[in-house]
């Protein structure tokens, strides 16, 4: 059986954490004057601290509430620089200013979390810091029915062409911009990005009900998600599988919310090198022999199987 004992890394890791992003958040607000940064740290501090630091001790029946408690604290984090500093970090603010040709939050920002950092940590922020998935996971949706093909499977690529058209028009014809460096923002209207926020919560909220699906909108329409499944197969990070331990029983299958089908990969032994996996360790903490963890490694994802709806 799988063992309650904290994580003494992740222990050690939260409190590192808490005492870097704190202080440097109140120096931020007040003596720096740079308030959207500093109240945006302090969310990113008490996610990846004391939250994490709560899920590390609790029991695993309580893991996935813990991780949630992560996931809507840093998605707030990143609504909140977005509102107070009315920066659009989302890829038409990324969009914006390639485009404009200059440099800003929004570039740094999805370097770290859609294109570079994913080499490195898979599509992590998608299952612990998405402020669109914090909502997604709160809708009274079931199981998801499995994958669905054909022409859904290109829809990601529409999001991001449409992204990068909404940031073409707003260079060459409404003039906003997404943001700027820490020293001198060039903000866009706090309307629009108001609109932005509920644009998206329409759009995948009404999906998920749509097609019953909470995370219809990540497998399907997600701008980010055409760039995430390139980068994340290079991801060091990645759920791995002790062979000897697996026992078939398909539950990290059936309750993977991408509809990874987990269990070929744990009878093989293999680690879950998929570009679809948001490492929410829903499968792990399913398991009933503990043969599921995350692990460090070097691999490229392999052709991911799916479960497919009937």
């Amino acid at each position: 059986m799988k063992s309650n004992k904290p994580s003494a890394v992740l222990l050690a890791f939260a409190a590192v954490i808490t005492c870097l992003t704190w202080p440097s958040a109140v120096l931020l607000c007040f003596r720096l004057g740079a308030k959207a940064f500093g109240i945006s740290l302090f969310g990113l501090g008490l996610s990846l601290g004391p939250g994490l630091g709560v899920y590390a001790i609790v029991p695993r029946m309580r893991k996935q509430w813990a991780r949630r408690v992560v996931l809507f604290i840093g998605g707030l984090s990143v609504m909140a620089f977005s509102l107070f500093g009315a920066v659009n970090l989302d890829m038409e603010g990324f969009f914006t200013l390639v485009f404009a040709g200059t440099m800003g939050a929004a570039i740094g920002h999805d370097l770290v979390t859609v294109i570079v950092g994913p080499m490195l940590f898979g599509r992590l922020v998608c299952g612990w810091g998405c402020w669109r998935s914090m909502v997604l996971e709160l809708l009274p949706i079931g199981r998801s029915p499995g994958r669905r093909r054909g022409a859904w499977t290109f829809l990601a690529f529409g999001g991001l062409a449409a992204t990068a058209g909404i940031g073409a028009l707003s260079v060459l014809r409404s003039g906003h911009h997404a943001g700027g460096t820490p020293g001198g923002l060039r903000v866009s209207s706090l309307g629009w990005i108001a609109l932005g926020f509920g644009v998206y919560y329409a759009a995948s909220i009404g999906l998920a009900f749509v097609l019953k699906d909470q995370r219809a909108f990540c497998k399907y329409l997600c701008p980010n998600s055409a760039i995430l499944r390139v980068t994340s197969r290079f991801s060091l990070l990645k759920m791995s599988a002790k062979r000897e331990l697996c026992n078939a029983c398909g539950a990290c299958s059936q309750i993977c919310p991408m509809d990874i089908d987990v269990a070929q990969f744990a009878a093989r032994g293999f680690r879950v090198a998929s570009g679809d996996c948001i490492l929410c360790q829903h499968c792990a903490h399913a398991c009933p022999t503990g043969a599921l963890r995350l692990t460090a490694g070097l691999d490229m994802a392999r052709e991911t199987p799916f479960i497919l709806r009937p």
